[in-house]
């Protein structure tokens, strides 16, 4: 189908204008008469100012207008209200301008002939997960029901983010403190007695000479740390974009990290139950579940395993034999893929791990947070204490001098 702008005139003698897509000018002409328009002028729109309009119009938006948007279209359907008019009514009833337009051009392609799934698609706003739930609804007649589907998988992700950024933060700011503050001793307020001692021309015991070469060795060579603080991050995301090699070797050094290893594999596996589930759910055959979740658990290696297990399924094998293939999988989540397919509950089985994972990782990231907290102020108490000897030291040993003579 082409892309065209088109004016036309109304039965009262109205301009009206818009775009539409058809075959060809004379298939539009045809579609605006039974309209009840009469056409004046069309031109087909330009494949670059359409790529253009659609740039313009790609940034995501956020997961809670997407909750609103899935809240609203799954009552205006379930009450028989035309896919059109729901569109219409989403898009007045958004506050994004920029969400708000791509609704209006969501509308006017599904009046055009489009379904829903695939107006989707071509404006690229939308995850491949949420234009497969909608696909599915679509093919299977429970729209309504695959946008409450939808709400309740992005409330979820809401929860879940916010109870890790709730266990994390005040660690987070601890942290920030405990390297800004030995930052400065080093740099600032330690060379300030090198010079002090050193104009006394004092012995210096043992404990003073580390600290003031650790401020001298810090105070030469902070900008290389400033380097590889900032340039560790940025090797690894570029590297990870440009070998795909190398990112899964990352994922496999951070799923076995001392503490945040688990935590890293718990929350790429709760992700992968959850979306492998709603979309098993809503319909979308198992094979195809498995390679769109792939794209949906923030792990490259675990996005390679669920691939093959996606290939060994498409050659016959059962789920829960091919994920036993691969030690990324979880004891817990092969025997309930197990249970799953026993009893032909395989979503409901999934459900649970997810909910499971729901309630292990808030905790465990606050047992890990539990010890991390009195590590870092320990550390603080070490390294002032240490400082503060190996400054003590000389300046007693002055006064001690001093009374002597």
């Amino acid at each position: 189908m082409k892309s065209y702008l088109y004016r036309g005139v109304d039965s009262q003698g109205r301009s009206v204008s818009g775009r539409m897509l058809a075959l060809n000018e004379e298939e539009m002409e045809a579609r605006l008469r039974a309209a009840g328009l009469w056409l004046a002028e069309a031109h087909e729109e330009s494949e670059k100012a359409a790529g253009l309009s659609n740039r313009r119009l790609s940034r995501r938006p956020s997961r809670r207008e997407l909750i609103n948007f899935c809240v609203l279209m799954s009552f205006q359907l379930k009450v028989g209200i035309p896919m059109v008019t729901a569109l219409k009514v989403a898009a007045e009833d958004c506050e994004n301008k920029a969400f708000r337009q791509v609704l209006e051009r969501m509308r006017q392609d599904v009046e055009a002939g489009l379904q829903l799934h695939e107006t989707m698609r071509r404006h690229g706003v939308f995850s491949h997960q949420f234009v497969a739930l909608v696909e599915a609804g679509e093919e299977s007649g429970t729209l309504p029901d695959a946008f409450m589907e939808l709400r309740r998988y992005l409330e979820w992700q809401e929860q879940i983010i916010a109870d890790v950024r709730q266990a994390t933060i005040y660690p987070a700011i601890v942290l920030f403190v405990v390297i800004l503050f030995v930052l400065i001793l080093f740099t600032f307020v330690v060379p300030r007695f090198v010079t002090l001692l050193s104009a006394a021309n004092v012995a210096l015991p043992l404990p003073t000479r580390v600290v003031f070469g650790v401020s001298g060795f810090i105070k030469s060579t902070w900008y290389l740390w400033f380097g590889v603080a900032l340039g560790v991050p940025a090797v690894i995301t570029v590297g990870r974009k440009l070998s795909h090699r190398f990112a899964v070797w990352v994922d496999q050094v951070k799923f076995r990290l001392p503490l945040f290893g688990s935590l890293n594999h718990m929350l790429a596996i709760a992700r992968f139950a959850r979306n492998l589930a709603i979309l098993y759910r809503a319909g979308v055959n198992i094979v195809d579940a498995f390679k769109l979740t792939a794209g949906l658990v923030g792990s490259v290696w675990l996005a390679d395993c669920i691939q093959e297990v996606s290939q060994r399924i498409e050659r016959g094998e059962t789920i829960s034999g091919a994920m036993k293939e691969y030690p990324i999988f979880p004891g817990l989540l092969n025997r309930m893929v197990v249970m799953g397919e026993n009893t032909g509950q395989l979503d409901q089985a999934l459900d649970n791990v997810a909910e499971y994972y729901n309630m292990v990782v808030p905790r465990a990231i606050k047992r890990i947070f539990s010890i991390a907290e009195p590590a870092l102020i320990l550390f603080l108490v070490v390294i002032v204490g240490f400082v503060a000897v190996a400054i003590f030291l000389p300046i007693l040993g002055m006064v001690t001098a001093v009374g002597k003579s």
